[in-house]
């Protein structure tokens, strides 16, 4: 089948970082995966953003996992292509802090990541430092809980309050164009 992974790439940017880069595998046939500490995580995305002889400039995905109850739990995943390349890489920055999970934003990096962001704050609770706007993307702001936390109690019912004058949710801030007549 051949060589799957540049390998050269990986093994380069492997040393590069090797202060940085706490766990390594091919995730897929082709797709390189590097495990990093969250403080180390926008330092990584950023050096294979910028990467030379083939940049890593397209974020694909922003999402996270949680893996209660082992410790630590959350992590975040950062989907990159390469068109370049023709190659897909990913980052999983591993956050120590259960309690008050939290990694630096990439809007700086990649703007797309505003709302991907502030869906994986959502439902997850992890807080991205930096981010320009971090408040609920699909739930209300009244909302309790992270639906997607393995400890979240799936069967609890929350209780909001009536809207008043007809109000609306909008969880992309006072966007609702009413219409009018002509």
């Amino acid at each position: 089948m051949g060589e799957i992974i540049n390998m050269e790439f990986v093994e380069n940017f492997k040393k590069q970082f090797s202060e940085k880069i706490i766990g390594f595998k091919e995730s897929a046939p082709g797709e390189a995966e590097f495990m990093v500490n969250a403080t180390d995580a926008y330092e990584v995305v950023k050096a294979l953003q910028n990467l030379e002889g083939g940049a890593f400039d397209h974020l694909a995905d922003l999402t996270a996992y949680d893996e209660h109850p082992a410790v630590p739990r959350f992590h975040v995943v950062y989907e990159l292509i390469s068109m370049t390349r023709k190659m897909r890489c990913a980052v999983i920055g591993k956050i120590e802090d259960d309690a008050q999970p939290q990694i630096k934003t990439v809007c700086d990096l990649w703007a797309g990541a505003n709302w991907l962001e502030r869906e994986v704050y959502d439902m997850y609770g992890i807080r991205f430092s930096g981010h320009p706007d971090m408040r609920r993307i699909l739930l209300p702001e009244q909302f309790v809980g992270y639906p997607l936390q393995k400890n979240f109690v799936a069967d609890y019912r929350q209780k909001f309050p009536t809207p008043v004058n007809d109000e609306v949710f909008d969880p992309f801030g006072h966007t609702i164009i009413e219409s009018k007549d002509v």
